[in-house]
């Protein structure tokens, strides 16, 4: 078995699934819902059987919410559904653990977009869960610190974009002047057949997610979904969720 080979078929097909739904379908609603619909097809058969691969809103305990968000991947044997409707959920942002922006064309005025989701969704606190106790206390390294419950990460994959030097430096700028620390940022973005922009670390290995001293890097490649998929695949295979707390989500409410 060649997985370069088969990531390439795949590819191959959702470029061709993208050129058919931009050809045969005019309503910009329904044209968008089949790029993400592809992209989820994809996941859903290429992620582990212990992650769920959904559309739909995130809440907190607190009374937030986010923005409608085109891939929610999150824990699919203890994720309790609060609404569903097809794919469409409303979940606890406790049980989710990546979400991925998708994108038909990305440029500065689509930047923005994602960017406002982006911050819809890091401005949500997870916290209604049992917090670990005991001799040993499990916890996760990510974006060079220590976290109790796993920390959302922040994708985009885009059929295609402007040019890939330039969109790096569109989202430098926006990280910058928003002052986001390493977690509250965009983390990675995927161009199909175009290339990854990912992270560089201080002692050169490249990352999915950055870490303090870590730097935006441009990957030009053919080969980009697969190269997405080994820099996330990491993360995907790591994530774990401790118990969820549903009794938070009542507040005081009396029966």
């Amino acid at each position: 078995m060649n997985i370069t080979e088969i990531f390439d078929e795949v590819a191959k097909q959702m470029r061709s699934d993208f050129e058919k739904a931009r050809k045969a379908v005019k309503q910009p609603g329904l044209k968008g819902a089949s790029f993400e619909e592809t992209f989820r097809t994809f996941l859903r058969e290429y992620l582990p059987r212990s992650l769920d691969v959904s559309t739909g809103v995130l809440v907190d305990a607190h009374g937030s919410a986010s923005r409608q968000l085109d891939v929610i991947i999150s824990d699919s044997a203890k994720t309790p559904v609060f609404y569903s409707s097809g794919d469409i959920r409303v979940i606890p942002v406790e049980c989710a653990y990546t979400v991925i922006e998708v994108k038909a064309y990305l440029d500065a005025n689509e930047l923005d977009s994602v960017f406002q989701n982006m911050e819809s969704v890091r401005n949500l606190r997870k916290t209604a869960y049992v917090k670990p106790t005991g001799a040993i206390i499990y916890s996760d390294n990510l974006y060079g610190r220590e976290w109790e419950i796993w920390p959302i990460n922040y994708y985009v994959f885009t059929y295609d974009s402007i040019e890939l030097m330039t969109l790096v430096e569109h989202i430098h700028v926006r990280h910058q002047t928003r002052k986001l620390p390493e977690h509250s940022r965009i983390d990675t973005v995927c161009v199909l057949d175009k290339g990854v922009i990912c992270n560089q670390h201080a002692d050169g290995k490249f990352d999915a997610l950055p870490q303090p001293g870590s730097k935006l890097y441009v990957c030009k490649t053919a080969r980009s979904l697969l190269l997405f998929y080994a820099l996330t695949s990491r993360y995907f295979n790591q994530a774990r969720l401790p118990n969820f707390r549903f009794t938070d989500y009542l507040g005081k409410m009396t029966f």
